[in-house]
């Protein structure tokens, strides 16, 4: 009985499936799309830890500690070869226990040792393959967030921002080469963000996202992932003056939609496939750098994505199909997660 050899076209084939199947933290981060008629369903868990907070410097400060579950289902669709949209909603729960909870007359106070949540925000956006041959991918997308109702932020427990934003942006994907690198990808994606105002101060934000792979066997694939926002404007937390002395009553009540808060998460997880429609993902994160925000200590992340095919006449062919009389049933397509962050 003769082994079955996997070659590098079967490899390319695994690279461009694996990157499609993305989980729902970084649809629009994808720079491979499905194809028409193709789509999946992510549903993934995350389990985020804040030991400490971080000043204007980056010193870390025991201002309490915030526990978020974060719950989610994405679902990303190809309308055509070149043409995918995704549609997206977290449910988000958090705990702050410390001893300086938000407190302020007339807003209900969230930091009291109890969890707090809902839903968050809605995302939805669509991404189009400008460049799509080749081992380099260039996949221009847009994305709008809105929030799914008016919730408390001022909490350092709070569920997010409750802002809108427009993300604007573009994604680079590369498939490995021959020998060695043939079994590597890699794709970054690199967005300006257009935040809706607060008390009329524009705090937009420039975000780049990478990620590095490799498939250590057919069926298992590690990733290395880094996450880095910078912040154009926002406010300051300056430790070593209270917030009166730094900020107006309304800056206050505010400052967590405003907060300046710059960091750069790195870490990194492996994906599983189970069957040909079916995989599993991991990824771990921690903050590396940060200022005037939460520094995650931990953050754990695991999840589940089906993929799935319309009945459209049209629907376009796929790729580990026409490779089947090779491949049989022995490798089918891996799911993998690329982007995490902390939520707010």
């Amino acid at each position: 009985m003769h082994a079955l050899r996997i070659g590098p076209a079967v490899l390319v084939v695994l690279i461009f499936v694996f990157l499609q199947l993305i989980s729902p933290a970084s649809v629009s981060a994808q720079a491979w799309v499905p194809g028409k008629g193709w789509g999946s369903v992510s549903i993934g868990y995350k389990n985020l830890y804040v030991r400490d907070h971080l000043d204007m410097l980056g010193n870390r400060l025991d201002k309490g500690q915030i526990r978020s579950n974060v719950v989610s289902m994405d679902v990303d669709y190809g309308v055509s070869r070149r043409l995918a949209v995704n549609l997206g909603l977290p449910l988000n729960f958090l705990k702050y226990t410390g001893t300086t909870p938000h407190i302020a007359d007339g807003i209900k106070v969230l930091d009291d040792g109890k969890y707090h949540g809902g839903a968050q925000d809605f995302r939805f956006g669509l991404r189009y393959a400008l460049v799509r041959t080749g081992p380099v991918m260039i996949t221009p997308f847009a994305e709008g967030i809105v929030p799914s109702h008016d919730y408390v932020t001022f909490a350092h427990a709070a569920q997010g921002r409750n802002l809108r934003e427009l993300l604007v942006g573009t994604n680079l994907g590369w498939q490995g080469g021959e020998g060695f690198l043939s079994k590597a990808f890699a794709q970054t994606r690199i967005n300006y963000s257009f935040v809706e105002k607060v008390l009329g101060r524009s705090h937009n934000r420039t975000n780049i996202d990478a990620e590095v792979g490799y498939f250590l066997t057919p069926r298992l694939a590690v990733t290395g992932i880094a996450s880095y926002a910078k912040h154009h404007g926002g406010l300051d937390y300056d430790s070593t003056k209270t917030p009166q002395e730094q900020w107006t009553p309304q800056e206050y009540l505010k400052h967590d939609e405003l907060m300046r808060s710059d960091q750069l998460d790195v870490g990194g997880g492996g994906s599983f496939l189970v069957n040909r429609s079916t995989s599993v993902y991991a990824n771990v994160l921690t903050i590396a750098w940060g200022i005037n925000g939460h520094a995650l200590n931990m953050g754990v992340i695991v999840g589940i994505n089906f993929r799935f095919r319309t009945r459209h006449p049209n629907v376009s062919p796929n790729l580990v199909e026409q490779e089947s009389a090779y491949l049989g049933s022995i490798i089918p397509p891996i799911v993998r997660n690329a982007e995490l962050r902390a939520c707010h």
